[in-house]
């Protein structure tokens, strides 16, 4: 689940418990009415579901306390706020017609019910103060975007408490009764009102530790990608704003091309998921060989592996590695034909030298190698044989006294003209 999603898990839910657990009633209160919309209106929806089955349930102590103080004499207090019950209770069926409704109408019904109650009882019942947890709440019900509409409830919620203060001294004149009834009144509105204010900073902070998790999240798959797409050093160049371009000249790089043979012929007679599960596997082990051997791998073109060493970072023992890694690959690919059965082999060309190295492209960004080794690196592997490894001589001259090599001889090669070539066979004992 992401984020971004409603994170009033359900109880039961499989997986990691979420901080955020509510009990199971609460819970499918919560998610009345929130389908279809979006995660982050659906858990603004939530909340006013919440807060809305808190006032409904909240009404029925006062209910209960008036019948059992003066049933008779408090008659029309009864008759005028025990709809308060279902009035509240039909917030969350408000959503269907709009974002906004539900959290309009609970608002409405909250400040209609609030100075109704404070023109009964008066200002000495402390039902007032259910005002301030109500301007607390307007915010997240209607959502910080609409900072507006929560300024203007929670203004009016200030005037109406003023309006009680001042104005609204004492209970109405056709109710008689006694301060006992008005203190206990107070004592009751105080802890009910304490409670809404704790359950309206908690679904505050619930929304910005959440926000805070989606911004983590969101940063954290930023980095992965962003590490999956380009070598780690370059990726933190990229990420200080004072680097506009990445563009370095590297005086000794080994580049090594890999191809598989009788692709072509293979994927014509194979489905898309099986070219791609194919491509997939043996990339994936190409990959996991490149990082034990400290290497960067560059981009796969079609069927094509490029992979470099001395670059972005700086080694001494680049060829070295990259010939370890090539004898890798022909041992990898053994033991794949060994597993599916049929024959796997792949052309190996090297070469070293001097090459520039950098990001491309504003959008889709492409760390690449360009040089003179690239190309001839490129040469070998076309023109190689399947599971040989095909070098240069200059490589060959820098390895020789640590591998093995068999002479192929002078082979003509498109803008070298005739070069001696060299099969890699293996490390020296």
């Amino acid at each position: 689940m992401s984020s971004d999603e409603l994170e009033l898990i359900a109880p039961g839910t499989r997986g990691r418990r979420s901080p955020w657990r509510l009990p199971v009633v609460l819970w499918w209160i919560a998610r009345i009415g929130t389908t279809g919309y979006s995660p982050r209106v659906r858990r603004r929806l939530a909340v006013t579901n919440v807060i809305s089955a808190m006032y409904s349930l909240i009404t029925i102590p006062y209910i209960l306390f008036y019948m059992l103080y003066d049933g008779w004499g408090l008659l029309p207090a009864i008759i005028a706020f025990a709809p308060q019950v279902v009035f509240y209770a039909v917030t969350p069926f408000f959503h269907r017609f709009g974002a906004t409704a539900g959290a309009v109408y609970l608002c409405t019904m909250w400040l209609i019910f609030g100075l109704a109650s404070c023109l009964f009882f008066g200002r000495d019942s402390g039902l007032q103060f259910f005002f301030l947890p109500g301007a607390a709440a307007s915010i997240l019900v209607f959502g910080a975007e609409r900072l507006a509409l929560s300024g203007l409830v929670a203004l009016i919620a200030l005037c109406a408490f003023l309006v009680v203060e001042i104005v609204l001294v004492q209970p109405i004149s056709f109710l008689h009764v006694e301060p006992v009834f008005l203190q206990v009144l107070y004592y009751m509105t105080v802890p009910f009102t304490f409670l809404l204010i704790f359950t309206t900073s908690f679904f505050a902070f619930k929304e910005a530790a959440q926000a805070e998790t989606a911004l983590e999240t969101e940063y954290r798959f930023s980095e992965r990608l962003l590490q999956n797409i380009l070598p780690r050093a370059v990726a933190d160049r990229l990420k200080d704003h004072r680097t506009q371009i990445v563009a370095d000249h590297v005086d000794s790089a080994t580049i090594l091309f890999a191809d598989i043979v009788n692709f072509t012929p293979r994927a014509a007679r194979w489905g898309p998921q099986q070219v791609v599960a194919f491509l997939s596997q043996i990339f994936g082990r190409f990959d996991a060989i490149a990082m034990r051997h400290g290497l960067e791998k560059i981009k796969t073109i079609g069927d094509a592996y490029m992979v470099a060493g001395g670059l972005p970072e700086r080694r001494a023992d680049h060829e070295a590695a990259v010939a370890l890694m090539a004898l890798d690959l022909l041992a990898c690919c053994r033991a794949i034909s060994e597993e599916i059965g049929e024959p796997v082999e792949v052309r190996i060309g090297m070469d070293t030298g001097p090459v520039v190295a950098g990001v491309i492209g504003p959008n889709k960004l492409l760390y690449d190698v360009w040089g003179d080794a690239v190309n001839t690196a490129a040469r070998m592997e076309s023109l190689g044989v399947a599971s040989r490894i095909q070098v240069p001589d200059c490589l060959k001259q820098r390895l020789e006294d640590r591998f093995e090599f068999e002479l192929r001889g002078p082979i003509e090669v498109k803008g070298k003209g005739q070069m001696r070539v060299w099969f890699l066979v293996g490390a020296k004992a």
